[in-house]
């Protein structure tokens, strides 16, 4: 049971209504729905009935309600003490980090927000870009990185930059002299993603257009468990560039130069707070940070960056 699935069972209580309850805490009917849902499977009680009048408490609910209010009054008496206690009372900011904090440049970040904004503290929260509209609207983060196209309405995101993502092939893989093609690459053994990632879904899309699909071998969802599996020559993956030449140089594996994709790293928020100033700010500064580290590798003299 999370603090948030208390939060529904309290709005939708007080709004007997599930599409303005829907609609309060940002989520999607469906979403909120499963998430009841999951709640009344955990307790085993049945919570809520569908009348004409909308969403009402059942006996078991009404028996329920004063006690998630406790628990969320509790839960946030808990968080302003703790604050209290490490004499940090500042208002908290929780940004979502998608991917490892050396590419987010999350050490500079740290340090160009905390001396910019004070009276804030600054949290990096562990995240994965399909969860990312989904926290955000929870209000688990404020701001969340993620990698893809914004397909929310209610989410506002800006591309902060662009990457390159490559194939990277263990050469004992490959049969001996034979041209690397798609149709080749098609037959081989894959290292997939479960979760929905932008990498794949470009991928895929290249080998569906082409009439083709992908044999996949084993399934991770974490990139350097991807990476550790391609080294340990399970499969073919798809990885950042950066990551793609590490690996190589590690191993006894090729990243494929003929073909690269290009994917958008994009920083969100809730489409409520479009002209709220800290999050304006917040976004201002990251994208700050993006383009003098990239002006400052361009200006580099051949061969300087390691």
């Amino acid at each position: 049971m999370e603090i948030h699935q208390l939060k529904s069972f309290v709005k939708i209580a007080d709004t007997g209504n599930l599409r303005k309850a829907a609609e309060t805490l940002h989520l999607s009917q469906s979403a909120l729905s499963s998430q009841i849902k999951f709640l009344e499977n955990r307790l085993d009680l049945k919570l809520f009935v569908r009348s004409a009048r909308g969403m009402e408490l059942t006996e078991c609910g009404r028996a329920l309600y004063p006690h998630a209010l406790a628990v969320l009054s509790s839960a946030e008496t808990f968080e302003t003490k703790a604050r209290e206690l490490t004499g940090r009372t500042e208002r908290r900011v929780k940004i979502g980090i998608n991917t490892d904090g050396s590419f987010l440049k999350v050490g500079k970040l740290s340090r160009l927000l905390n001396g910019r904004f004070h009276g804030f503290g600054f949290f990096f929260v562990s995240s994965e870009t399909v969860r990312t509209p989904e926290m955000l609207r929870q209000e688990l983060i404020d701001l969340g990185f993620f990698f893809g196209e914004n397909r929310e309405g209610d989410i506002l995101a800006e591309i902060i930059s662009h990457f390159d993502i490559r194939l990277v092939i263990p050469e004992k893989l490959l049969p001996a002299g034979e041209t690397i093609t798609w149709e080749l690459l098609a037959r081989l053994p894959w290292v997939w993603s479960v979760c929905d990632c932008p990498y794949y879904q470009l991928v895929q899309a290249r080998m569906e257009s082409l009439g083709l699909a992908p044999n996949r071998f084993v399934d991770a969802m974490d990139e350097s468990v991807v990476r550790e599996l391609v080294m340990d020559n399970q499969g073919i993956g798809i990885m950042r560039e950066n990551d793609a030449r590490y690996a190589a140089s590690l191993s006894d594996c090729r990243v494929w130069e003929a073909e690269k994709f290009s994917v958008p790293l994009c920083l969100g928020m809730l489409e409520r707070n479009r002209f709220n100033p800290l999050h304006r700010e917040i976004l201002a500064l990251v994208k700050e940070l993006w383009r003098d580290d990239h002006a400052g590798r361009a200006a580099m003299p051949a061969g300087a960056a390691g």
